[in-house]
């Protein structure tokens, strides 16, 4: 079923009372949850209504502060800093065409409360009668920092100041026709972190053990490479290439789903 974008100021009587109703549902939540980060961006990215909890980690006192404001507006520096990671986000999810899919992201840098790592989930606010979307909804729950930090202790160091925003994708296609197994995906981005091949070995052979018992050595690592390298029809094997191809294809900014799910399933906080 097709989905049409609607702006706010677009909004059909009917359409309008659905973002009114939400919203009044968002501050009710507030009200009776302090902590909770909860919140809808229309197809801008502007912030229609936010919790108290998400208004005060961008350094707002109230939700009522956060509304008509981009991410790019926001008093938190490291808010800024990742407002156009925040927006793409939000528009690969509008543009994706399945009405039903949500996103999950890493977002590991400096709030208004302090260094945090936070897994943001969007999805869709949909008026079905309409078929149409009216934005974003996000919500977040946060992770222990040491937990993140202890498994990509330099990613920081190689793709940011202060921070990271990581989103998870799914397995499947790299580019076009390039289609890598998840553990393939896995060592792409440990590449882009700049492991050794022996430093990925050791993370497979505890985290991912080879099915037939094998014990995975440098080698195996180089292999994957390798074969990564022939899918891409790279004209080289060299980890540089590799490594640049990609930056350039926006990879160190996702994290294999595989990982994502190992990495936040036991460090959630309760």
């Amino acid at each position: 079923m097709e989905y049409s974008l609607v702006s706010p100021e677009q909004f059909s009587p009917d359409q309008l009372a659905l973002v009114e109703s939400f919203t009044e549902s968002v501050r009710m939540i507030s009200d009776q949850a302090q902590g909770m980060i909860l919140g809808v961006k229309d197809i801008h990215s502007r912030h229609i209504v936010s919790t108290d909890g998400y208004a005060r980690i961008v350094s707002l006192h109230s939700g009522e502060e956060v509304t008509g404001r981009m991410d790019c507006d926001m008093p938190c520096s490291g808010t800024v800093q990742f407002a156009e990671c925040y927006v793409a986000e939000d528009q690969s999810l509008l543009a994706c065409g399945d009405m039903y899919r949500s996103i999950n992201v890493l977002n590991v840098h400096q709030y208004a409360d302090g260094l945090h790592a936070r897994v943001f989930t969007k999805h869709l606010l949909k008026h079905p009668p309409s078929r149409s979307v009216l934005g974003v909804i996000y919500s977040a729950r946060e992770m222990k920092v040491d937990d993140v930090l202890g498994i990509l202790p330099n990613y920081i160091t190689e793709f940011a100041v202060a921070g990271c925003s990581l989103e998870k994708t799914p397995g499947g296609y790299l580019k076009g026709e390039v289609k890598l197994t998840e553990y393939e995906q896995e060592i792409c981005f440990f590449i882009l972190l700049k492991w050794s091949f022996g430093q990925i070995a050791e993370f497979m052979n505890k985290y991912r053990p080879a099915l037939d018992g094998k014990i995975r050595v440098a080698d195996s690592i180089i292999k994957g490479k390798n074969r990564i390298c022939a899918k891409m029809n790279l004209p080289t094997n060299r980890v540089g290439d590799l490594r640049e191809a990609l930056v350039v294809l926006g990879i160190h900014r996702k994290i294999p789903g595989s990982l994502f799910d190992r990495l936040i399933g036991s460090t959630i906080i309760t």
